[in-house]
């Protein structure tokens, strides 16, 4: 005869019953441990699920009871309304540029190995370190964080940004969440480690172009340029169009 003891492993998979493998069919699990709790009984009040039912009851059956179906349809129906209702919303915070942002075709592009970009910073006398910081992207992919010693202060370390591994295309493709709305990247160029670079303190506007080459004027360089341009003259970017509504 085979014995499943309560407290033991099998106590959960059998409810902590004796199990006689030579009773009847109806009767295997009719004889109970001294020690087991009766798992309904514990967990179920049925005076109190009666007296919901009466009260839910109490009018008559209720008619999401007695047409499930077309509750069902018009619950699908409210859904749908308001999904499009949040899309329509979520198109106000879409950028203008966002399809092309997101075109890889036309972004990836002149790869580089994230260990050549840091020797490249190297040989330019750039002072650089790498982190495993345990953080992937929204699509996945590992990275690295970025430090670099400042040219005006020596004795310290500064973050700078973190960078695909084991290597970037020259521009970073952005990540749409399930609205369309940009989130974040899905993978990061080495064009936007150039330009914190140049935020940061690191290098020059003129430094980076040496170091890494100054892309096509076109419009995937335009978020590019526009990030340079901000940092020299210290201010937010207008496009023309707009300026007369800034003054």
């Amino acid at each position: 005869m085979s014995i499943i003891i309560p407290g033991s492993e099998d106590t959960e998979k059998y409810g902590g019953q004796i199990i006689n493998p030579n009773a009847p069919r109806n009767d295997l699990f009719s004889v109970q441990g001294s020690d087991v709790e009766n798992p309904f009984n514990e967990r179920h009040d049925l005076d109190t699920t009666n007296e919901t039912i009466q009260k839910i009851l109490a009018d008559g059956t209720p008619n999401w009871v007695r047409w499930p179906r077309e509750y069902k349809e018009m619950a699908k129906e409210d859904f749908a309304f308001h999904r499009e209702k949040s899309e329509k919303m979520g198109t106000e915070y879409r950028w203008v540029d966002q399809a092309m942002l997101t075109d890889k075709k036309s972004r990836q592009v002149n790869g580089i190995g994230t260990r050549d970009f840091i020797e490249k910073l190297q040989r330019n006398g750039i002072r650089c370190a790498v982190f495993d910081n345990g953080w992937k992207s929204v699509t996945g992919v590992p990275t690295v964080a970025l430090f670099c010693v400042p040219p005006n202060k020596t004795n310290k370390i500064r973050p700078i940004c973190y960078m695909d591994v084991p290597m970037m295309w020259e521009w970073s493709i952005l990540h749409l969440d399930q609205h369309g709305i940009p989130s974040g990247e899905d993978t990061r160029g080495w064009r936007t480690v150039a330009v914190q670079l140049v935020e940061k303190d690191i290098i020059t506007e003129a430094q980076c172009h040496r170091i890494f080459g100054a892309p096509a004027a076109n419009k995937i360089s335009e978020r590019y340029y526009r990030s340079l341009w901000e940092k020299r003259h210290g201010r937010d970017y207008v496009d023309e169009d707009d300026r007369g509504l800034q003054e």
